[in-house]
């Protein structure tokens, strides 16, 4: 048999373990904490403010060239999407620059049909081909716009 101390000491655990429990786990009447938490503030949305510099016809071909190939490494389905965020990004700043007055749109125009751009929602399809503006082997030959 027990001892008389262990009588006493097994209702008080049970007790403790209870209001534990509780305290842990949501119940039906109570809002979870989580539900209780003020949500976080959204990010506000910062659009580049389009200059005369960054809307030279060569500045932009440099920068389309050039953005995709610190990710010359990942699988075609990662550079697939990233070349979809980098057109809808190219053609934001093209609309930019004409509305500004920065930029023609038969210039736009014409770097629309150079960079290859898409419209947006245009799903890029995967290709083992390397990103716009990455290094072509040296057997292939360069092609002029």
């Amino acid at each position: 048999m027990g001892s008389p101390c262990t009588g006493r000491v097994q209702p008080l655990l049970g007790a403790l373990l209870g209001s534990v429990l509780a305290g842990l786990l949501p119940c039906s009447g109570r809002a979870s904490d989580a539900a209780e938490r003020p949500r976080a503030p959204q990010a506000p949305v910062q659009y580049f403010q389009s200059d005369p510099l960054a809307c030279q016809p060569d500045a932009i071909r440099a920068a389309y060239k050039a953005h995709l190939q610190p990710f010359a490494d990942q699988s075609p389905a990662v550079l697939a999407k990233l070349r979809r965020v980098q057109d809808d990004m190219t053609l934001a700043s093209l609309k930019r620059c004409v509305q500004k007055g920065l930029l023609t749109r038969p210039q736009a125009s014409v770097l629309f049909r150079e960079l290859g751009l898409t419209l947006p929602g245009t799903v890029i399809p995967v290709t083992s081909a390397p990103a716009p503006g990455a290094a072509q082997p040296a057997s292939a030959p360069a092609t002029a716009p």
